[in-house]
């Protein structure tokens, strides 16, 4: 508050801190009396209606100077020292509040904070600046008869992060139930849902105001950052509850709050469902556009790094267009709804395809195999510990990680011949084995195996195996070599050999849902992860056409275009055909996955998902087959992207 003095954000002046607990037994600081109000009711009673619309657009204003501070030039860098995943760290922090204070189990709670944390990181697409952390109109004082702010009081919650957030903070009053009175001054009663006759503004206009005076674009994330607010009021409001129950709680109407933890739920899970309504083609037409603007360009300097002698360093772009792609809002798009992401199978599959028209596409949004499958698995079944080491980062896209299940010496495609063993030695497991089309694996930021044997030889068939989560960096695990696919070695994420020898783990936290469970945990990854490789096919393949009809229309044989020839006619509209058939084939698989009880569950299912396993790869190799073709010689060599 004191280098905010010099600033045009206005602050009491400071006069005093004292540090000396022995004083009055904590902290203390003394600032100077603002003689001003402290507008505790939204509705403004007693206000007239052109200076209820001035306050609420003084408090907007004032915000925008807040957010406007250059906190280096003031010395303030040092409030926060973690400048990252501001939204992701604000979920996990009011998260574990509630579960601190949690006094039984609530679903809507749950859901509402499993969607947080798979769209957080739409909230890491601004620049980071100072945030007041409570900005409310009940947090200003106001000059005693203008609609003028004397001063921001309550900074207590100020730290570094997204500005965005105390937008959603000042305006959650107009989402907020009218019960919430009772409880928590500031929230809205119903006169402020009828503002029109009461001269306050709409929050569509304090937004679009705020948009213009700080020149950023708020409604790309706007209902991420409201579902936020009304999460963390449902943590502070079960607190309040669990005070109360214990008898400490300051308010007499605090056992009435449990209530309201339920309706601030069901208010945050609403502005979920509603931002997912028409959310998916949105979000679609941005990777698309983001795919010209930013990938396709990229594809020259990457195949260039593919087949220079540094291919396996990690291609030095691809960190720039992964933050490009987080601070779009277009990161972790495959989390599928009901683990609290953004969309259906249905709807994620052609973002799926529309990133599949480059083969750098997928990771740049953090969209590529085996991660998705791996993460997905985390999500489903890890333990809170699981999760904190590994899934956090593989969310983040700070590591990668295999899946070691294919063995050499076996034929893995019926997977109960795996013979690699997991030996449970008091408190470690033991782990033997080899494993190979280890994708992934030879990848330089893969830091995680999560690898499937024989836990117990005498069980059950299905019932012998167990996936355990194995570090790549353990002792006894060797990465022996590179395969080739057809002379290519998909550098730098490539497919390995790797032998696991004498590997010993912990036992705690290393099984992924439970010793014997392997085969089930797996086919909860493999339906969607086909379907996503199905339709990076489809995209794969649909690129692969255009270029064939852009050849066709501009290279001329036997004194006539390309197009003018009836071979080349036949051959484009056999492709579109077999694209199309695809398409529908993989659309009706998603819809079938979306309509079940749990992936892959039932047979119906799993008929479709083979389905489109057969027919998918066998439509994109000819149609790029078709597209080499009509570009002759150069179709074979590095100036296309359909063969190197």
């Amino acid at each position: 508050m004191s280098a905010l003095r010099c600033t045009r954000v206005p602050v009491p002046i400071m006069h005093a801190f004292c540090d000396d607990d022995s004083v009055l037994g904590y902290k203390f600081f003394i600032m100077e009396y603002v003689k001003g109000r402290v507008l505790t009711d939204p509705d403004l009673p007693g206000i007239g209606v052109k200076e209820r619309s001035a306050i609420y657009r003084e408090m907007i204003r004032v915000l925008t100077e807040l957010h406007a501070v250059d906190v280096h030039a003031l010395g303030l860098d040092s409030i926060s020292h973690n400048r990252g995943n501001y939204l992701s760290r604000q979920v996990s922090r009011w998260g574990r509040q509630y579960e601190a204070s949690k006094t039984t189990e609530l679903p809507r709670v749950e859901s509402l904070s499993r969607w947080l944390q798979a769209n957080a990181t739409l909230g890491d697409s601004y620049q980071s600046c100072l945030v007041h952390g409570d900005y409310r109109l009940d947090n200003l004082i106001f000059h005693p008869t203008e609609p003028r702010v004397l001063a921001v009081i309550d900074w207590e919650l100020a730290t570094i992060g997204n500005p965005i957030a105390d937008l959603a903070t000042s305006l959650i009053c107009y989402r907020a139930p009218a019960e919430a009175r009772r409880v928590v001054p500031g929230f809205s009663t119903p006169v402020l849902r009828n503002l029109r006759d009461h001269g306050i503004p709409s929050e569509e206009e304090l937004v679009a105001q705020y948009e213009e005076l700080a020149m950023v674009e708020a409604r790309t994330v706007w209902p991420v950052f409201l579902a936020f607010c009304a999460f963390r009021n449902a943590s502070i409001l079960q607190g309040v509850y669990w005070r109360a129950l214990n008898g400490n709680a300051a308010s007499e109407n605090a056992l009435g709050s449990q209530s309201l933890v339920e309706l601030f739920a069901d208010l945050g899970m609403r502005i979920a469902d509603e931002a997912n309504v028409s959310g998916a083609q949105v979000v679609l037409n941005k990777v698309e556009a983001f795919m010209l603007e930013e990938v396709y360009p990229m594809e020259e300097s990457f195949f260039a790094h593919a087949s220079s002698d540094q291919r396996w360093e990690v291609w030095p772009p691809m960190e720039e267009l992964k933050e490009k792609a987080k601070r779009s809002g277009l990161w972790n798009l495959w989390i599928p709804k009901d683990l609290g992401g953004r969309f259906t199978n249905s709807e994620y599959a052609p973002m799926a395809a529309a990133m599949g028209r480059s083969v750098i596409g997928p990771e740049v949004f953090n969209c590529s195999a085996p991660d998705t499958g791996n993460m997905e698995l985390l999500l489903r079944f890890g333990t809170e510990e699981q999760k904190r080491l590994w899934l956090d980062p593989l969310l983040d896209g700070t590591i990668r990680s295999c899946f070691g299940m294919t063995e050499p010496e076996v034929a893995s495609s019926d997977a109960t011949n795996l013979q690699s063993t997991i030996t449970i030695a008091r408190a470690q497991l033991k782990v033997d084995g080899r494993k190979w089309w280890t994708s992934g694996a030879m990848d330089p930021r893969c830091r995680l195996c999560l690898f499937l044997g024989v836990s117990d030889p005498t069980a059950e068939r299905h019932r012998r195996h167990s996936i355990v989560l194995i570090p790549m960096d353990a002792e006894g695990v060797e990465v022996e070599r590179s395969l080739s696919v057809y002379g290519f070695d998909d550098a730098p994420h490539g497919h390995a050999e790797v032998a696991f020898r004498n590997v010993h783990i912990p036992l705690k936290d290393s099984f992924l849902l439970g010793q014997g469970r392997g085969f089930e945990a797996a086919q909860r990854r493999l339906g969607p992860g086909r379907i996503h490789h199905c339709m990076r096919l489809v995209g794969m393949a649909e690129r692969a056409l255009e270029l064939q009809v852009k050849r066709a229309e501009e290279r001329k044989a036997f004194g006539k275009e390309l197009a003018k020839h009836g071979m080349m006619l036949n051959s484009i509209a056999d492709a579109r055909v077999k694209i199309e058939q695809v398409r529908l084939l993989c659309l009706e698989a998603s819809r079938k996955l979306d309509s079940s009880r749990g992936a892959n569950e039932s047979k119906t299912t799993r008929k479709w998902i083979a389905m489109i396993k057969l027919a998918a790869p066998r439509m994109a190799c000819e149609v790029i087959d078709g597209a080499i073709q009509a570009h002759g010689g150069m179709g074979v060599c590095q100036d296309t992207v359909l063969s190197p």
